[in-house]
């Protein structure tokens, strides 16, 4: 199948004079193209194939796109952005797989930005460490790296001059939480003194009842039976079982449109 095809390919090209260029998966001409937009349209949709053995029947040297999708699936972030970064060369795509993956409340993928931080510092072979895209990633999302975990990947003789833009981005996102805590508490200690004080306002309120003030609904005096005032001084017996915030003569429900 795609296999097949991608080695026929490879060898075709072999042949050439001219290197031919490098196709993204699924945009090869002819067949192989169109089976790889299948194969990889399958793995990232489908629920219906078990990860480990797709895994276990790949080559180890070909077909990364596709090995980087199910290690997805299985939760191996940091393998598959090794594959992105270096076994494809494509820092985009890798950066492209943190922004579809983040999420700050997932703890499966809160880290995916420092995964790849890792990835670039610290490379799988011998080849040199892919330092300006970290440095970049650092001062770019800085937002979405823990300062301390990243600058514990980071080697120790990084130069402190290049870290001045992560430096100064994460201390200003700092002092911005900070004053936007210090706000929201305010507002809260704030609303808190205003429900209080209206507490106290509506508990010191107090009606006259008189010996001929009567029940607005029955038509009875009151003199010494228990009665409930609702806000707008309206006096109803207890005994005529009056709702508890709607008022009988005005029809208002005091609870969804409370006396001003």
């Amino acid at each position: 199948g795609v296999q097949r095809l991608k080695h026929a390919a490879a060898t075709k090209q072999a042949g050439q004079v001219v290197p031919a260029p490098r196709y993204a998966a699924g945009t090869e001409p002819g067949q192989l193209g169109a089976l790889r937009r299948r194969l990889l349209g399958f793995l990232a949709d489908s629920g219906l194939y078990s990860a480990e053995r797709i895994l276990s029947k790949l080559p180890m040297v070909d077909l990364y796109e596709e090995r980087a999708l199910i290690l997805s699936r299985l939760g191996q972030h940091e393998q598959a952005l090794m594959l992105y970064a270096h076994r494809l060369g494509d820092a985009g795509m890798a950066q492209d797989y943190c922004e579809r993956l983040y999420d700050p409340s997932n703890p499966e993928t809160r880290d995916v930005y420092l995964s790849l931080l890792k990835v670039y510092l610290q490379p799988p072979d011998a080849s040199a460490p892919m330092t300006m895209q970290a440095l970049s990633l650092m001062s770019k999302h800085f937002e979405r790296l823990d300062p301390a975990k990243a600058l514990d990947i980071l080697p120790p003789t990084t130069p402190l001059r290049s870290l001045q833009p992560f430096f100064e981005s994460a201390f200003r996102r700092h002092c911005e939480l900070s004053k936007a805590q210090q706000i929201s508490k305010a507002l809260v200690k704030a609303d808190h003194v205003a429900v209080l004080h209206d507490y106290h306002v509506r508990r010191s309120r107090s009606v006259q009842v008189t010996a001929g003030r009567k029940c607005k609904v029955s038509g009875k005096k009151v003199g010494t039976s228990a009665f409930v005032v609702y806000p707008n001084n309206v006096v109803v017996l207890l005994g005529e079982k009056p709702h508890p915030h709607i008022c009988p003569v005005t029809g208002r429900d005091f609870k969804e449109a409370p006396w001003e």
